[in-house]
């Protein structure tokens, strides 16, 4: 037995025989409660979007584990479910929305909760509030406040084509051809310099300016986006160069700790400024499956988590490695919640469906080695017993020297 374990603190397993990969995990107050305690949202490629709430009981056997209650809500919606975020999709409010996306279609959806008039609590639903078709399938999206707008976040969708469509709430914006994009990457929006970070075909770091990819030349084909005569083009504001194909891509902006671009790689983690500049790389001796980075509350500390295909969980401060724990299966997504008093809850997605709420720490041993049996020595039986043996060691040792001589 490990000490070094992630010990669980719920867990469930989410639907039968469906799958999930990198997109399918989001935790935050999508019920926009007063608590103001996450939840967690999981969709699947079988197209089942549903929010739990765990809420483990204490015993003395640990902790009670998921409970039928815990589930808040569950919808089918009938296409498969790509990526899934909270965020303030919805004009004139400052609640949160679920956006969730499917190969053609991106949908923001609103969790009500009603009081029931039964003991089993409160009632939720998922109510459509938008939705857009999209003209190219979809590979994932990122949000944020595009163009500097206060309380609002705008959708911004990348096709398999590399293909970026902005939508503003409720209305489109622009569609744009990034340049040379031959299959899509991790993208995300850096709200510091108002633009959008994502790694090329060409295992590059490009960024965007949101202003740039509005004001360029409006294009029906990519053919047409590379051949502009006149015009203006759609040009990246920098480039670095990373060498190897990025899994995910997260970017940190918190109020203690200078803003950095995290990009996971095969087999290596960077540390990008706002600007493109490296700031730190560490070079793995594993293959990671996905990685969060988030604020400890020490001043200027950030520390990430990697998760491994060898079942483990790293914890990185930089370049060092803090804490390693191991866990029941790969994980696919990782995110840190809080849920009830308890904060920093890790929260772990794989393939299979497996949601695991556990916490990074050791629990003593409990098992207790036997009292061995103490019996009383009797000398004249073990005198008795080892001139047997030497006997016995003799006779063979003549016999052995009989046979060479």
């Amino acid at each position: 037995m490990s000490l070094f374990k992630a010990r669980e603190w719920w867990s469930t397993v989410v639907g039968e025989n469906e799958e999930f990969d990198l997109g399918c995990l989001c935790v935050g107050n999508v019920d926009n409660s007063s608590n103001k305690l996450d939840k967690i949202v999981v969709g699947s490629f079988h197209g089942f979007l549903r929010i739990y709430n765990p809420q483990p009981q204490k015993g003395e056997g640990g902790w009670s584990g998921f409970k039928a209650e815990d589930v808040l809500c569950e919808i089918h919606l009938q296409l498969p479910i790509l990526q899934v975020e909270a965020g303030r999709f919805v004009s004139g409010t400052d609640n949160l929305q679920l956006a969730v996306l499917h190969p053609r279609k991106i949908s923001v959806f609103s969790v009500v909760g009603s009081t029931g008039a039964v003991e089993h609590g409160s009632q939720y639903q998922i109510k459509l509030v938008y939705e857009h078709n999209l003209q190219r399938t979809a590979c994932n999206f990122c949000f944020g406040p595009f163009g500097g707008v206060k309380g609002r976040d705008f959708l911004c969708v990348q096709s398999m084509d590399g293909t970026v469509s902005v939508f503003e709430q409720e209305s489109f914006a622009f569609s744009r051809f990034l340049p040379g994009a031959l299959l899509p990457g991790p993208i995300r929006y850096v709200q510091k310099t108002d633009s959008f970070v994502t790694v090329s075909s060409s295992w590059q770091v490009e960024s965007y300016k949101y202003q740039v990819l509005a004001v360029a030349t409006d294009a029906k084909t990519k053919e047409e986006s590379q051949s502009l005569k006149s015009g203006k083009r759609v040009a990246h504001d920098w480039v670095f160069n990373l060498g190897e194909q990025a899994i995910d891509l997260q970017i940190t902006t918190f109020s203690s700790a200078p803003l950095s671009i995290y990009i996971l790689g095969e087999r290596n983690l960077f540390c990008l400024s706002e600007v493109g500049k490296i700031r730190f790389m560490k070079k793995f001796d594993f293959r990671p499956s996905c990685f969060l980075a988030y604020h400890t509350g020490n001043e200027g500390a950030i520390n990430c988590l990697v998760g491994t295909y060898t079942n483990t969980v790293m914890v990185y401060e930089d370049i060092t490695l803090k804490w390693a724990a191991q866990l029941s299966s790969v994980p696919v997504q990782v995110k840190v919640a809080t849920f009830q008093d308890l904060k920093g809850v890790l929260v772990t997605l794989d393939e299979s469906g497996h949601l695991q709420c556990s916490y990074l720490g050791t629990d003593p041993a409990m098992f207790t080695p036997p009292t061995a049996e103490v019996r009383e020595i009797d000398y004249s039986a073990q005198d008795r017993e080892l001139n047997s043996l030497q006997k016995i060691i003799k006779e063979k040792q003549q016999n052995v020297n009989g046979r060479l001589f």
